[in-house]
């Protein structure tokens, strides 16, 4: 995923190289890539940046670093960030250390309840109890969500009708806005996809303010010694016939996907008024797919601008669970270009 952001000066450490099919892509879409190198190809000093902030350059190899693990570990919990989002956050939750602990909340709790893990991504990492039948979940705790604690949230379901992400900068312990991002949430709180540009984003108006008041309080609770990209999640949800903004359900204190996507766009420079989006597209389950003759069939049908951001197989023609493609269409055509993209990946 760095090698879309990286600029021609740069290199990137990669556990395998690009094949030259996709790394051609990618200068052809104008994204000037860094350079690929592998472990011990690098010597001398460097300026490392990382998808997180977990290591440090020492002798051509990453080498952990003992306090920026403890540093992203804490920032980065969903149950430290229960501090953070103390005061903003309408949406009961609380921390579940145990088994017996989650057996006696099930039993107390007003379902539908969101179990999610201490740390993950994309809302993969989360098991909803919709109701007493669900109960055979429990099971799953263990290999879905890593072991306890657990966070355990009140789930609103369908009521949720729009998801947003806020992308800032973190310097010395501020917070500098950037932007904010629709996020395209699947129906059982899976990431799919997220989009920047067009009109005004909706709801903007109302979420922000509140987004904008939870960032100056948790100001204080941030090591100054972090340094890097933030992205706040948050949605809006329904609640007797009311909206109710939730500004934030996770801080991702890496580069998320939104923060990638901002970074693309800056590099291709689209006019204001064009839309642009990333979609995490999971390889077909028949098993068959010609990525590169897909991609030409829906530019030329759909009249958009695709870029393939990850690779859809590995060197050995094992194909990823993934593939993130980047997309440039109109506003008015964008819902009908997502669900064509979708589709025409997944047929």
């Amino acid at each position: 995923m760095f090698f879309p952001i990286s600029r021609s000066e740069d290199f990137v450490l990669v556990e395998e190289l690009p094949s030259d099919e996709i790394y051609t892509h990618w200068k052809e879409s104008g994204l000037s890539p860094g350079t690929p190198i592998q472990e011990g190809d690098l010597l001398g000093e460097v300026t490392l940046v990382e998808w997180g902030s977990r290591n440090e350059w020492y002798e051509g190899k990453l080498q952990e670093d003992p306090i920026r693990v403890e540093t992203s570990r804490y920032l980065n919990s969903k149950i430290t960030q229960l501090d953070f989002r103390k005061h903003h956050s309408p949406l009961p939750a609380k921390v579940i250390s145990s088994e017996e602990h989650l057996f006696a909340e099930l039993e107390e709790a007003k379902l539908p309840i969101v179990l999610k893990s201490e740390f993950g991504l994309a809302g993969r990492n989360h098991i909803i109890f919709k109701s007493a039948s669900d109960s055979w979940k429990m099971s799953q705790v263990n290999k879905r969500l890593f072991g306890f604690p657990i966070l355990a949230e009140f789930w609103v379901g369908d009521e949720r009708f729009f998801d947003f992400s806020t992308l800032w900068d973190v310097r010395d312990g501020e917070f500098f806005y950037l932007t904010a991002t629709a996020m395209l949430i699947d129906k059982e709180g899976v990431f799919r996809g997220i989009r920047i540009g067009g009109s005004e984003l909706p709801h903007s108006a109302h979420f922000l303010p509140p987004v904008m008041d939870l960032v100056h309080d948790v100001k204080g609770l941030i090591p100054k010694e972090y340094s890097g990209p933030c992205a706040i999640d948050g949605f809006l949800y329904r609640e007797e016939g009311k909206i109710q903004i939730q500004p934030v359900s996770e801080f991702n204190f890496r580069y998320s996907i939104g923060r990638i996507l901002w970074e693309i766009r800056k590099k291709r420079n689209p006019k204001p008024e064009v839309v642009t989006g990333i979609l995490i597209l999971p390889y077909p389950k028949q098993g068959s797919l010609d990525e590169w003759a897909t991609i030409r069939r829906l530019e030329k049908e759909l009249g958009i601008q695709l870029v393939l951001l990850t690779p859809v197989r590995d060197v050995s023609g094992k194909p990823y669970q993934n593939t993130v493609l980047y997309f440039e269409t109109t506003e008015d055509k964008e819902p009908s270009v997502v669900e064509s993209i979708w589709q025409s990946w997944m047929d």
